[in-house]
């Protein structure tokens, strides 16, 4: 697994801090550009799954952090349409049942109140399949940041 180089030359400028929350949880990658960026490049070098896994959680958070502070009823036609994309995009990632993703597409006639909450469950469940590969990212850190002390 040599080829599977999670940063460059980000990681010279990562701090103790940044690391020890980075390797401390997956929650703590996802809410730095910085170290979601470094997971992103490093599943795509490894060609794991979680790749679109991460592409399907960062469309979640997306709409649902956009919609955080404004009025869902002014926002139909755009959470619809994101709906639309992430429904679409959870067809490609490994790992969601038959089931799920029956419920996604019953989901893309409801009301934006009901989407919202399938896309919170569905950023839910991304998170949780992410996990194994976090794990091998989180070693690669900490193996990297071991090296780089000595």
């Amino acid at each position: 697994m040599s080829s599977c180089v999670p940063c460059g030359d980000p990681c010279s400028s990562v701090s103790k801090d940044d690391l020890d929350r980075w390797t401390n949880s997956l929650k703590h990658v996802l809410a730095n550009q910085t170290a979601t960026k470094m997971f992103e490049v490093y599943l795509q070098a490894c060609k794991l799954d979680s790749a679109e896994i991460l592409e399907l959680w960062k469309m979640c958070d997306g709409l649902l952090r956009y919609v955080h502070h404004k009025k869902i009823e002014n926002e139909t036609s755009r959470i619809k349409n994101d709906y639309i994309a992430i429904v679409e995009c959870a067809g490609e990632v490994e790992g969601l049942t038959e089931h799920q993703l029956r419920r996604l597409e019953e989901t893309k006639t409801s009301g934006p109140k009901k989407i919202l909450a399938r896309v919170e469950k569905l950023r839910q469940t991304a998170y949780e399949l992410m996990q194994h590969d976090y794990g091998l990212f989180r070693k690669k850190l900490l193996k990297d940041h071991k090296i780089a002390k000595k």
